[in-house]
């Protein structure tokens, strides 16, 4: 059974039931590795706490226990644990219900997703399409137990045969020529040459390093590297690198970054950085200075990210291998980072005939028009999920969904057109 909802009175009962089926131990250990990555790092702290978001959220409410000896009532309205506890409800409603041997199959992936945050985020997105077709009446099963194939879930009531479900979860670093990590690796390297600047920078300043590909492989020549960057940020003047990469460096007006303070959406808080770095969707950081200035920063490389391509690379290599072939099979795209405002104005404008239309849409026309993927009946994109609470003490989820029907599929069916809110 699918769990669709959960009422916030519960979350102590679902916490509790967690904890004793799951173990705190393996979220205890996680986040604790995880804080002693981020004293060494002071960069790391945002992005280890919300690639490993469930483990932290539980570890607060095992923490809360531990000192109140129970969860108080005003965890009930904290947002910021919602999304355990739905994965928490969710996690126990299929435990619960599934045999023995898939039920215990499904706990030790648990175990190993806490580890491994692109693992927790696949399972996480495996839970949001079972909810979305749970939501919809759909019976759900599991490969393992009703037929052949690797795909993550058959909806047995749809079509003639039912439909194959494969998810894949497309991480922000996914086709990046540089990952978040490393450039924030880097920023650690970076910090003992440029830590003048909270104290003493007076004026808005920006520092752009382009490496020709990546950042290099040796430890020694990333440090040569940041001490060069430090120097000139030190001395305000860029530089061409000899190996084809630069240093840009100039000032811009720190009284842009008010707009960030002020910024809820994360959008925003991106373009203004963006803007102020002329560079687009870096990891960049922004140093303020005690002095009234501030420092940002950012990394990139000189070669075009792949984005589009790696995803349907992906998808090719999955298409092949993990479905049976034997009814209609979907795609369930979900992509980190990327809000349901954002995904609404792809699809709005691939429905304006008058605009271009998107990568988007024209990497899957190509994939879906490829004979060796007639099984293929569609492809759904989803952006990120946000969890929140509604009337009645209810933790609804909600995100946007833009699909990609395939009519000329051979195991096509009226059915499969109703799936999604939004159907192009």
């Amino acid at each position: 059974m699918v769990i669709t909802e959960l009422q916030t009175w519960k979350i102590p009962e679902v916490y509790t039931s967690f904890e004793s089926v799951i173990g705190e131990s393996h979220w205890r250990r996680r986040t604790a590795q995880l804080t002693s990555e981020i004293r060494g790092n002071r960069f790391l702290s945002s992005y280890l706490v919300q690639e490993n978001a469930i483990a932290f959220q539980l570890e607060h409410l095992r923490q809360v226990r531990l000192k109140l000896g129970q969860i108080p009532a005003s965890e009930f309205n904290n947002p910021d644990i919602y999304p355990a506890m739905s994965f928490a409800a969710q996690s126990l409603g299929i435990i619960k219900n599934a045999p023995n041997a898939l039920g215990e199959q499904f706990r030790r992936r648990i175990h190993g997703a806490f580890g491994n945050p692109s693992d927790m985020h696949a399972l996480r997105l495996e839970l949001s399409a079972a909810t979305h077709f749970a939501r919809q009446g759909r019976k759900i099963s599991w490969p393992e137990t009703s037929s052949r194939g690797s795909f993550d879930l058959l909806i047995e009531d749809v079509g003639p045969r039912g439909l194959e479900i494969e998810c894949k979860s497309i991480s922000e670093d996914k086709g990046r020529r540089i990952s978040k990590r490393e450039v924030l690796d880097f920023y650690a390297q970076l910090w003992p040459n440029i830590s003048w600047a909270k104290n003493n920078l007076r004026t808005g300043l920006f520092a752009v390093l382009t490496v020709p590909s990546r950042l290099p492989r040796q430890h020694k020549e990333r440090v040569e590297l940041a001490k060069l960057f430090g120097r000139q940020i030190l001395s305000g003047t860029g530089l061409a690198l000899p190996n084809g990469g630069s240093i840009r460096i100039d000032e811009f007006d720190v009284t842009r970054l008010e707009d960030i303070s002020s910024a809820t959406n994360p959008r925003d808080v991106r373009l203004v950085i963006d803007d102020v770095t002329g560079t687009h969707n870096r990891e960049s950081v922004v140093i303020g200075s005690r002095a009234g200035g501030a420092l940002a920063l950012a990394v990139q490389s000189a070669e075009d990210d792949m984005l589009m391509s790696s995803i349907f690379d992906t998808l090719s290599d999955s298409a092949s291998r993990q479905f049976s072939c034997e009814r209609g099979g979907m795609f369930f795209v979900g992509f980190k980072g990327i809000a349901s405002e954002q995904l609404l104005s792809i699809a709005g404008q691939d429905q304006d005939s008058a605009q271009t239309p998107t990568a988007l849409r024209l990497h899957v026309s190509k994939f879906l028009s490829s004979q060796n993927r007639d099984h293929i009946v569609g492809v759904g994109f989803l952006s990120e999920s946000g969890v929140r609470p509604s009337v009645d003490g209810l933790v609804d989820s909600g995100g946007t969904a833009y699909y990609f029907p395939n009519r000329e599929s051979p195991h096509w069916a009226d059915d499969f057109s109703g799936l999604f809110s939004w159907v192009r």
